[in-house]
């Protein structure tokens, strides 16, 4: 299926490429039978690429690898995770038949008329305007997209020609992201080579002392788990931010948090060990862990940034689903640092964090750009100029 070279149609997206979802984890699949193959899964599948570092098998018979087997061009799309991030995508360009999928993702695989870069950029607009998260099913704590809903989606049908002009025009915003993306990066490993020499500096002081130059994290704070995001009232305008191992989920109308405090992923595939510090009131859902109370003589901000900087990934479970307990992030040991130390290092992070918001806030507005100009394009109100030869 395609269209004219000056049209655009709206047609479901099961008309113009195949939607599949992939085969579902059980006892069976996970038995060694000489038939196991690589699949991705949620984890592994990003925004705009895929990540091959922690790829798990199950076993695939030779029918399910025909069904299940992905090809370079096709787009993997999460279909379950948090609401903000269900459908998120990227287009697998590995070896043909070297990998299957998992059921939760969705493969969609472009028709004749149907160009995969564009596709996907058709669905990275559907990601960031909320079109997924107002389709997806919600559970206490996971949105799925579900196959049969993502393949109702009026899609934007151009001409080839008017495709591959869009991409390329997309395509060149996206490069000027990812320039300052990277600089980004490197501010943030700058600041976190400036934080780890100031606490190395005192560990390296410390090191005679012995446990007594240190405290348990669990005598200096005191955590609670978060509740499900299905009772934080969630509404786009609501007042209070919802808060998860991966980050933030939305808003809400409802709060636990009553001001400064440590948010701690401790269960998921993704965003477990992570370390957050939210200044105001939120909700913290409940694959995280949140802090009620610090010690005296202790700056919540500090310990946040001692905490991430120690690196509580070390503690996943490393069986099962990725969990860190409670009772393990209490036996961390924190060097005893007088308060004006503390505001030290805080006011080092602080100048950094001013650093990145600067960048954040200029990466931001060429979303935003880029954003507009890519509804404007599958919008028709903008026409990408196609040459002749790009038109043949």
């Amino acid at each position: 299926m395609s269209a004219e070279p000056d049209e655009m149609r709206w047609v479901p997206v099961g008309e113009v490429g195949e939607v599949r979802m992939g085969k579902q984890l059980s006892p069976t699949s996970s038995q060694a039978d000489g038939m196991h193959a690589p699949y991705l899964r949620v984890a592994n599948v990003l925004d705009g690429w895929i990540d091959y570092s922690d790829v798990k098998t199950m076993s695939f018979s030779p029918l399910e690898r025909q069904k299940y087997g992905l090809e370079p061009g096709d787009i993997l799309l999460n279909e379950g995770q948090s609401l903000e991030l269900v459908g998120r995508s990227s287009i697998y360009e590995g070896p043909p038949g070297a990998f299957f999928f998992q059921n939760t993702l969705i493969r969609f695989r472009s028709g004749p008329g149907v160009i995969p870069a564009y596709a996907r950029e058709v669905f990275r607009g559907w990601l960031s305007d909320g079109t997924f998260a107002s389709i997806a099913k919600k559970t206490t704590s996971i949105a799925h997209l579900g196959g049969d809903r993502f393949a109702k989606l009026a899609f934007p049908l151009a001409c080839p020609a008017r495709q591959r002009r869009t991409v390329e025009i997309l395509n060149s915003l996206t490069e000027r992201e990812q320039v300052e993306r990277q600089r980004a990066e490197k501010l943030r490993a700058v600041e976190r080579g400036a934080i780890s020499a100031l606490l190395n500096q005192h560990l390296d002081s410390d090191a005679d002392a012995g446990v007594d130059g240190y405290v348990a994290c669990g005598s200096v704070v005191k955590m609670n788990g978060g509740f499900p995001l299905g009772q934080a009232d969630v509404n786009p305008s609501g007042r209070y931010p919802i808060i998860g191992s991966s980050g933030q989920a939305g808003k809400g109308n409802r709060q636990i948090t009553g001001g400064p405090t440590i948010v701690i992923g401790r269960v998921g595939e993704g965003g477990v060990g992570s370390v957050r510090f939210v200044s105001e009131p939120a909700w913290v859902t409940d694959n995280a862990l949140w802090v009620r109370e610090f010690a005296p003589g202790w700056i919540p901000e500090f310990l946040a940034i001692y905490l991430g900087w120690w690196d509580l990934r070390k503690l996943r479970s490393q069986t099962g689903q990725p969990l860190i307990t409670q009772g393990a992030i209490n036996g961390v040991l924190i060097p005893r640092l007088d308060l004006v130390e503390q505001q030290r290092i805080v006011r080092v992070q602080q100048a950094w964090e001013e650093e990145r918001r600067v960048s954040r806030l200029h990466l931001n507005k060429l979303r935003t750009l880029r954003n507009g100009v890519r509804d404007d394009l599958f919008n028709g109100n903008v026409r990408p100029a196609v040459t002749p030869t790009a038109a043949a």
